[in-house]
């Protein structure tokens, strides 16, 4: 989820300059015409947009979190969705190509928010964030994505930023 410290200490010394030249002068204390401030912009725009997007093969969630994932889905998911999300008579399977066609190329957080607020249906909204998101990774971890180090975040905001991809980097 964060980036290398090199690609910060680039960004930073980009953002620098950025400053500089918005001012209207150059490193060398010249001026600079009105298009210089909008060459190292739009530089500036290619350098973030280029950076690799934190997906769930990144490693988002850790086994601790999957395991307690397991245990809510256990007694919230298991009626509808069977034993490991592999489907029941009512819901569907929660790991495989369907599954993940669904769901590819969203945010985490387009997940979160749904299991969050319409599971489970006989008492939708009664899971907390934190359980939302240990769900979320026992999903993660049913559909083969790797664990990591640090916990899948519990806020939208954060979830955003993690891309749901059927396709393994």
């Amino acid at each position: 989820m964060t980036s290398s410290i090199g690609t910060r200490l680039f960004l930073a010394a980009r953002l620098r300059a950025l400053r500089f030249h918005l001012r209207g002068w150059d490193r060398y204390g010249g001026q600079v015409g009105a298009a210089g401030p909008i060459v190292w912009a739009v530089c500036l725009t290619c350098v973030i947009a280029g950076q690799e997007q934190t997906t769930v093969w990144s490693g988002v969630y850790t086994e601790a979190q999957a395991y307690r994932g397991e245990k809510v889905a256990d007694t919230t998911c298991i009626g509808c969705h069977g034993p490991g999300l592999d489907g029941g008579d009512s819901g569907p399977k929660l790991m495989g190509e369907i599954f993940l066609a669904n769901w590819s190329s969203q945010p985490v957080s387009e997940l979160f928010a749904w299991i969050r607020e319409a599971m489970p249906p006989e008492a939708a909204g009664t899971l907390s964030n934190e359980d939302t998101a240990a769900v979320v990774a026992y999903i993660l971890k049913q559909n083969k994505m790797p664990s990591g180090k640090q916990a899948l975040p519990s806020t939208r905001e954060e979830l955003s930023r993690i891309k749901m991809t059927s396709d393994k980097p």
